[in-house]
């Protein structure tokens, strides 16, 4: 029998602001109709585990998109981020990220032929003395203290173009997913 991998899928766009509003049991049933296994949502924003034989990323990235566009009526958009390049991600957040609970810890993961260097090159300049930034394969961490957000440069991201090729969570969310990752059988 072929070997199964381990995957997560980070949906964009869907369950915020109330569009593309999409519930779990239809995106895992959607999943499973993909031939996927062990297929588990987290939360209503578009975090789905799975698993499947198929080992290429690419691959597996086009049919989802497709499969979600179709069947879902919106542009599909999504990170699907095998298990270990996830936990290597998630390893090379800078020491104590997500811990101060002062401040606000995002992850922003890249869309797939998008770098973190060429994200980071088309935002504004970042404000060093409130917010922070570090780079991971394929993920943006942010953090910046609570009493200085409205000031900071990321938090009007959502604005700018550079926005449309990335996927956020919270360090909550981050830290989550990497537990359900390594405890799937």
């Amino acid at each position: 029998m072929p070997r199964q991998t381990r995957y997560l899928a980070l949906l964009r766009g869907i369950n915020v602001g109330g569009k593309n509003i999409i519930s779990k049991d239809d995106l895992r049933q959607c999943f499973e109709g993909m031939g996927f296994s062990a297929v588990r949502t987290y939360i209503q924003s578009g975090n789905i585990l799975f698993q499947s034989t198929q080992s290429s990323v690419a691959e597996l990235t086009a049919a989802i998109e497709a499969r979600l566009s179709g069947r879902f009526k919106y542009n599909a958009q999504a990170v699907v981020i095998a298990r270990g390049r996830y936990k290597s991600a998630v390893a090379a957040a800078p020491s104590g990220w997500g811990k101060d609970e002062q401040q606000k810890h995002n992850a922003m993961f890249m869309l797939r032929g998008v770098t973190p260097k060429r994200i980071l090159a088309q935002l504004p300049k970042l404000k060093p003395d409130i917010e922070s930034v570090a780079t991971g394969p394929g993920v943006i961490f942010w953090s910046a203290s609570i009493s200085d957000l409205t000031k900071t440069t990321m938090v009007k991201l959502a604005k700018e173009p550079v926005y449309q090729q990335m996927t956020v969570r919270n360090h909550n969310t981050v830290f989550k997913l990497l537990e359900l990752l390594e405890d799937m059988k």
